[in-house]
């Protein structure tokens, strides 16, 4: 049984000033993956690296890719067979245009107790937030049975290849179970949503816009792959259905280009076309399934395509020597995650914001993958996601983060943590 005082000595270490502060540093680094522009993770990287050094911490710093480190931070809290990891991603997408931002994205500004800044949400905010629970636990000096890691790790938001060399390293190796540090609103959400990445390339022939039928226009094949897409969601929503956490699956043409490169002109009908596919998706359906269903549509696709044209022809008394093509490739195919209410993270979880927010935690579910995903298939760690920010203000435009939120999520990383390594609830 955890003792009250206990919670107070831990909680007595955490202060807003640090939070806030530490947040504040984190966004003014400008961490956009940006070859071009010659902004990386690495400056946040740094910043976190030197904070846990300087508070004692052993910290390691790998290189993912050059101007792209991890930083592993640790702490050998007792003897005991658990490892709680702490993970968070010091990238973040795009401003875009600064000119539609009311405050500057890079500047951290405060007012009415909100901090506005890209990577306020997400997911720097709870990044600044983890640390310093972790910080505050060791300070605290409480005999814990177990280990603490924090992850701060690097290209999240893009193909997730710092968390798969943290794998790849061995360092997830000892880890029991895993905190994954994003905006969910104070929910714990114990599920997250799979998803499917793919491109449809289409083949015709380039023209002459005034002589189309010199060419073989991508288009009418682009129409029907997105025709069947939709009708590929709309079986998704009648079978499996609403997922009482996730919610519904989804079939998304997320970019559609023609051409595929280059230029478009208007009087050019270009020769190939591309889509790109975001597929979502719940427990209940198979990724083997939804892969073999675009790959037949691609075909369907191709053969429609060609059999119009060749009739055509025939009305026109031409003959094109060419058929349209369509190829699809997978680009990524990450799973689907559920960690069992019943299990030891979640009961944590459950415990610390309970003591925190005085109710109830609502259960829920993330809409998209985050970093746990690997961490869930690859080597079976159960996670639970939680932190501060409304769910729906990552990627916009002045994005912010709610302080009072911000620093009562320390405050239950903290405790997780510290009911996590309770030597009693190890024990049991």
């Amino acid at each position: 049984m955890i003792s009250e005082a206990s919670v107070k000595k831990v909680l007595a270490r955490i202060d807003p000033r640090e939070v806030i502060d530490l947040t504040a540093s984190l966004v003014r680094c400008n961490s956009v993956w940006n070859p071009q522009a010659g902004t990386s993770e690495r400056p946040a990287a740094e910043l976190a690296a030197r904070w846990a050094s300087e508070r004692g911490f052993d910290v390691t710093v790998e290189e993912v890719a050059p101007g792209r480190p991890n930083v592993i931070v640790r702490w050998e809290a007792g003897p005991g067979s658990r490892t709680l990891m702490f993970e968070g991603h010091t990238d973040v997408v795009t401003a875009g245009d600064h000119s539609r931002w009311q405050y500057d994205p890079f500047g951290a500004q405060i007012k009415n107790g909100r901090m506005f800044g890209r990577g306020t949400n997400d997911t720097k905010g709870n990044l600044a937030a983890m640390l310093v629970a972790m910080a505050a636990l060791k300070a605290a000096g409480i005999p814990l049975a177990g280990a603490v890691v924090g992850g701060v790790l690097c290209d999240e938001e893009g193909m997730m290849t710092g968390v798969r060399h943290f794998i790849e390293r061995g360092h997830a190796d000892a880890v029991t179970a895993a905190v994954i540090c994003e905006p969910q609103d104070g929910l714990i959400c114990i599920a997250q949503k799979g998803a499917v990445r793919a491109r449809f390339v289409v083949a015709g022939r380039m023209s002459h816009g005034a002589m189309p039928l010199s060419g073989l226009n991508p288009a009418p094949a682009v129409a029907r792959i997105i025709d069947g897409l939709a009708a590929l969601e709309s079986d998704a929503i009648e079978h499996p259905g609403k997922d009482p956490l996730l919610g519904w699956p989804s079939f998304t043409p997320t970019v559609i280009q023609a051409p595929a490169q280059g230029p478009p002109q208007l009087n050019v009908m270009p020769g190939e076309a591309e889509i790109l596919v975001d597929v979502r998706t719940t427990p209940d359906q198979q990724h083997g399934a939804i892969r073999k269903a675009l790959s037949e549509l691609a075909e369907r696709t191709a053969l429609a395509c060609s059999q119009k044209y060749r009739e055509l022809d025939r009305r026109l008394d031409l003959q094109r020597p060419d058929d349209i093509s369509v190829a699809v490739e997978f680009l990524s195919d990450r799973p689907c995650t559920r960690t069992d209410e019943s299990d030891p993270v979640v009961a944590s979880a459950v415990w610390a914001s309970r003591r925190i927010e005085k109710e109830e935690p609502e259960f829920a579910g993330v809409p998209g993958a985050t970093d746990g995903t690997f961490l869930w298939s690859c080597k079976n760690i159960p996670i639970v996601t939680m932190g501060a920010g409304d769910r729906q203000v990552p990627h916009q435009v002045d994005e912010w983060v709610d302080l009072d939120q911000l620093v009562n999520t320390a405050r239950i990383y903290a405790l997780t943590a510290l009911h996590y390594l309770d030597p009693e609830m190890v024990g049991e």
